[in-house]
């Protein structure tokens, strides 16, 4: 390998950088270097420090892109490190001179291998929602302290709501892009429902809907999904959400195990398409326990046979899924009357609706979840 400043005769020893930086200094390691942080340790290869090299043959900072490729990264071999200013500085036989500030390294601890990119979600159950659900004004989230409210509150639970919010579908959109662009699906953009029919789907019929998620036949599912009361003269319709990492806590280890193994087919037939999709019912970080995504819809589940006992199992565990899913105290009901919304995680969070009777005027989108992330990003 190659030296790691400054060099005495007796071997490479540490470089100390000032107490004031992040970085305190450098040691060498069999294929790199290990960086000594303020309160955690990087140990970064010669391969990956060429790769994240950000001098302008290999980096474009305006478009933040790589420009250096593959072959050129795999070729560079061994560099030279030294603390320049404060700053890991490597150098490579062939002149390229990356350098790289506290603030890049820093970001790279053991915050950074967190999924979430907001507050970490806090499990409930129906009154624990109730009690301290948030709650924003239309007006509020024009500004950014209200959004980051809303945000925060969206990560926490996985569910807001919004108040106030004129009944025209010119708010609505004007709501729903304060967290991301409005996603188009066969449904459009912005979609609106009543109990018309107007729609191949059940949202556009009166019937009971048990708690599911959306977007089971699509490869990406929505992120957040909107809802904004236009119109009510009805009876019964009241929303109800289901907060999934309580519900697979509290699942038994084997359907645990079964809901995160198999993937399940999810279709959706009408309106002049068929889309169809699959994965596990819990999707979980690899190698972790910890709940990333579900995807649970019983009326869009496409055809699938399994071999036996796989059959058997998984109908078992659905069956205990659906079960927590549809008792009364997992579940937070919030009526909906014209001005209110509410937004939720369609990757956290299960969704249903009461039958109703009258009618019931309904307008709302989707945001993908990287867009979402993306917006957080930005409040931070």
């Amino acid at each position: 390998m190659r030296s790691v400043s400054p060099v005495t005769p007796a071997g490479i020893e540490p470089c100390v950088a000032t107490v004031a930086a992040m970085i305190r200094g450098i040691e060498p390691m069999d294929d790199g270097i290990t960086v000594q942080m303020n309160g955690h340790r990087l140990n970064l290869s010669w391969t990956w420090l060429r790769d994240h090299a950000r001098d302008p043959a290999s980096f474009d900072p305006r478009a933040q892109q790589r420009l250096v490729s593959p072959a050129t990264v795999a070729s560079a071999g061994p560099g030279n490190a030294a603390l320049v200013s404060g700053e890991l500085e490597v150098t490579w036989a062939d002149g390229t001179i990356a350098r790289f500030d506290d603030e890049f390294l820093q970001a790279l601890g053991p915050a950074a291998e967190v999924v979430a990119v907001g507050p970490a979600p806090a499990p409930w159950l129906g009154d624990d929602l109730a009690a301290r659900v948030v709650q924003v004004s239309a007006a509020a989230i024009d500004t950014d302290d209200g959004l980051r409210t809303a945000v925060d509150g969206l990560w926490r639970d996985g569910v807001i709501t919004v108040y106030d919010a004129p009944t025209d579908t010119a708010t609505t959109r004007r709501i729903i892009e304060r967290f991301g662009y409005v996603r188009t699906t066969i449904f459009g953009d912005l979609w609106e429902f009543s109990s018309d029919g107007g729609f191949d789907d059940t949202a556009s019929t009166p019937l009971e809907i048990t708690p599911h998620t959306d977007g089971t036949y699509s490869h990406d599912a929505p992120g957040l999904l909107a809802l904004h009361c236009h119109r009510y003269d009805a009876t019964g319709g009241d929303n109800v959400f289901v907060d999934s990492h309580a519900l697979a806590a509290a699942l038994s280890a084997e359907s645990r195990r079964v809901l995160r193994t198999i993937e399940i087919p999810g279709q959706y037939i009408g309106d002049g398409a068929h889309l169809m999709a699959r994965r596990p019912v819990l999707r979980y970080e690899p190698g972790t326990d910890q709940l990333v995504q579900v995807s649970y819809n019983h009326h869009d589940r496409a055809p699938l046979l399994l071999a036996e006992p796989a059959m058997t199992e998984l109908f078992s565990a659905l069956r205990e899924f659906d079960a927590l899913a549809n008792q009364p105290p997992r579940q937070f009901e919030r009526s909906m009357r014209p001005g209110d919304m509410v937004i939720f995680d369609n990757w956290r969070v299960l969704h249903g609706r009461r039958e109703f009777s009258g009618e019931r005027h309904i307008a709302g989108g989707y945001v993908n979840r990287e867009d979402f992330e993306s917006t957080t990003r930005r409040l931070q």
